[in-house]
């Protein structure tokens, strides 16, 4: 089964809503983490990662936290993979780190190869502003229990509240 680590499910989550609320200031990442019912202590790991990979920019003091450090659209999913759990890869024989027993007398390894292809490319394109626009053009609960176009209730009154 193809599945994404948690962390990269974090660190998408945490920059899908940064993207979405941009002119919201910054966003703590306890603020996040209960916004979406996140770990923090993991969440503050995986925005440490993306900072250190150039997504997010982080600002400390009062009114510190995580913006994004680079257009959604300028920010691939692959590159986010990549930087949280490194190379991606859906079998053994997609990887550099040498081929398995069956290699040699595998039926399935050139099919496979498509495949990753496949979801490397569409990995490889798909940006955080179009996933931003897909989830804002569904209907269902496509970000969490939050309200649809409002911003999670924050923890001081200096930020303003998006409609």
């Amino acid at each position: 089964m193809l599945r994404l680590s948690k962390k990269v499910d974090y660190g998408l989550i945490a920059l899908l809503h940064l993207a979405r609320y941009e002119d919201a200031s910054s966003w703590s990442a306890r603020e996040l983490a209960e916004a979406y019912g996140i770990p923090g202590g993991l969440l503050a790991k995986v925005l440490q990662r993306l900072a250190q990979g150039g997504f997010v920019a982080s600002q400390h003091g009062k009114k510190g936290g995580y913006t994004l450090a680079r257009p959604a659209g300028e920010i691939t999913v692959a590159e986010v993979v990549q930087t949280i759990d490194g190379p991606f890869s859906l079998t053994q024989c997609t990887t550099d780190q040498g081929m398995c027993l069956q290699f040699e007398t595998c039926n399935v390894k050139s099919p496979l190869q498509r495949l990753h292809e496949s979801v490397a490319a569409m990995f490889a394109t798909l940006t955080i502003a179009q996933m931003v626009e897909q989830e804002t053009r569904n209907e269902g609960p496509g970000n969490g229990n939050l309200k649809r176009g409002v911003a999670p209730e924050r923890k001081t009154n200096e930020l303003p509240v998006l409609q």
